[in-house]
């Protein structure tokens, strides 16, 4: 049976382990072959990433490639991407001392999925996503796109159903008629409750957006 990407991460981090065991000289060997097999597969797949983003269709491809953990943590590993923690500008994954940064420490999962295109966004009108067992309201207004929750604050009914007054920039829930500023979720009709944002970029004209 094949392993999962957690259990050759576990199975990798015990060999590190046990090679920081060893003595100097043995050590340096170790390190010697870690550092040749690292380069060749650097340069393999340095060479893919360059010839798919030299492509529009290679671009999507690498994006969606991106979101899968194994994918994902193997770019992280030879820094081909940046990890959630350089990304949010925190201290990145300490390393041991053989020089390993822990396959645990990568396998956080960068948590981005891959939206739609910006180019099938249209000014004022909503656009629903589901993705993970959760839906997102994603809106453009005045060229800029948020992303919230797909629940009115008032009793969760989806508000993709909503009219937007794009002047005023504000979207009316269908259900009860609860007003929302677009731009920053906060709720017109009663103060005390807003929409809940979720974490959104845009990357190669596409957007990325992370549930949470």
């Amino acid at each position: 049976m094949t392993a999962t990407i957690e259990e050759a991460a576990e199975r990798v981090d015990r060999a590190v382990e046990k090679v920081n065991t060893l003595n100097e000289h043995a050590k340096a060997e170790a390190l010697e072959l870690k550092s040749a097999i690292e380069e060749f597969h650097k340069d393999g797949l340095t060479r893919i990433v360059r010839h798919l983003r030299a492509d529009p269709r290679g671009k999507e491809l690498l994006m969606e490639l991106a979101t899968d953990s194994a994918v994902y943590t193997l770019f992280a590993m030879h820094g081909i991407v940046r990890t959630d923690s350089t990304a949010a500008e925190e201290p990145p994954p300490a390393k041991t001392s053989a020089g390993f940064v822990p396959l645990a420490n990568l396998m956080l999962a960068p948590g981005w999925k891959s939206g739609p295109p910006v180019s099938e966004l249209a000014e004022g009108k909503p656009f629903r996503l589901d993705i993970d067992n959760t839906s997102i309201l994603l809106l453009k207004l005045n060229g800029q796109i948020n992303a919230f929750r797909n629940e009115c604050a008032h009793q969760g009914l989806p508000l993709d159903g909503g009219m937007v007054d794009k002047e005023a920039c504000t979207i009316t829930c269908p259900w009860h008629g609860f007003r929302f500023d677009g731009t920053t979720g906060e709720c017109l009709t009663a103060p005390q409750a807003q929409l809940e944002r979720v974490e959104m970029k845009i990357e190669l004209g596409r957007i990325q957006v992370r549930p949470g």
